[in-house]
């Protein structure tokens, strides 16, 4: 075995759902089909409190006897409370980086993996060294046909979805949109650039921590990427994930208020008031209004603007990359193929769209 083959930490949360008696087993039977060298990964589980009861039973009573056979080592990590995606990934960093571990690879729970996902993404990452973030192609669980995700393109008012969601996948085929940001849902995250831009905030919860993630490895003059040939099987639902419109619409606010440079939050003000009047409507007719309007509350504690403030400062500290820059990997419309209505596609995207190129034109910082 060659030592210089890079320790990889996988992170994995357990998190008990109805569906953890399925999700987990599944996810591990593929894990044990990988071909990255055994003595080089870890797995760490970390538990999330929740009203289902605990998932740490029945994984080490039917896994962990096979730690350093047919799986890697293993660490099981139970958080007293519920802190979420964000905070969950943070405390198995820790573990994480007392391992030693050059990577980090974050899964999630309701996924499974293709036998090579892990070592062609991490000759991906040998191969380019300036790439913190790196997201395998993620394929929908349901139809293993389709793709869930091959990167995430970012709307300039802080809108991220999915390229290719749905759609067959096709060998090669590019999308019309850059990849701005990776999902959380399957990447590999390199700890040497996590050492200078960290990782995600537990504040955040869950949503958009990803989005953050990326952007400020692309502030601090990393790449981040989309690996086709790593592969990983993610049974994604979008009406479960519209429920946490909350921490949607909260998260993606914090994230461009910590992120972009403050002149460009004015230059978005105008068209971004008006969105926000039209997302409220959408909300009302949709049944999420009091989650929508409790998301703009959240911008009414002092606290929220502390916390911003800090989170600027840290970043300033790296910012390498102008707003100018980062914007030719942004667009300008919203897509969405589980939201498309006529409005959109008809009045509100051409309007984005023309903003964003005036956008493109007067931002230089």
């Amino acid at each position: 075995m060659h030592m210089t083959t890079p320790k990889v930490a996988i992170i994995y949360l357990t998190y008990n759902t109805a569906a953890s008696e399925h999700d987990i087993p599944e996810c591990l039977r593929s894990l044990e089909k990988m071909d990255y060298p055994m003595d080089r990964v870890k797995i760490i589980f970390v538990e999330n409190q929740s009203s289902y009861g605990k998932s740490r039973p029945m994984i080490e009573r039917d896994w962990f006897p096979k730690a350093g056979s047919t799986l890697p080592p293993m660490e099981y990590i139970s958080n007293t409370d519920d802190v979420g995606y964000a905070g969950a990934n943070v405390v198995g960093l820790v573990a994480a980086k007392a391992w030693g571990a050059d990577y980090v690879y974050l899964l999630n729970q309701d996924a499974s993996v293709d036998p090579h996902f892990l070592s062609t993404i991490v000759q991906f990452a040998g191969a380019n060294p300036n790439t913190a973030v790196m997201q395998s192609r993620i394929m929908l669980g349901q139809d293993r046909t389709k793709l869930n995700s091959k990167g995430n393109a970012f709307q300039y008012l802080g809108f991220s979805f999915s390229l290719g969601a749905n759609e067959t996948y096709i060998p090669g085929a590019k999308s019309d949109l850059p990849v701005f940001c990776a999902s959380g849902a399957a990447v590999l995250v390199r700890c040497s650039a996590i050492e200078t831009i960290g990782l995600f905030q537990s504040s955040y919860y869950m949503y958009h921590e990803d989005v953050d993630l990326s952007w400020r490895a692309r502030l601090a003059g990393f790449d981040v990427a989309y690996v086709e040939d790593s592969v990983v099987y993610h049974h994604y639902e979008f009406l479960k994930s519209i429920k946490k419109v909350y921490w949607m619409e909260r998260n993606r606010h914090l994230t461009n208020f910590i992120n972009y440079h403050w002149a460009t939050l004015f230059a978005i003000a105008p068209v971004a008031l008006i969105m926000e009047i039209g997302t409220l409507g959408f909300a009302i007719k949709s049944g999420w209004g009091k989650q929508k309007v409790r998301s703009w509350l959240f911008f009414w504690k002092p606290s929220t603007w502390a916390f911003i403030r800090s989170r600027r400062a840290k970043v300033s500290e790296f910012r390498k990359v102008r707003d100018a820059d980062l914007m030719k990997l942004m667009c300008g419309v919203i897509v969405n193929q589980d939201i498309e209505n006529p409005l959109l596609t008809r009045v509100v995207n051409p309007i984005l769209n023309v903003y964003f190129g005036l956008l493109k034109r007067i931002v230089w910082w």
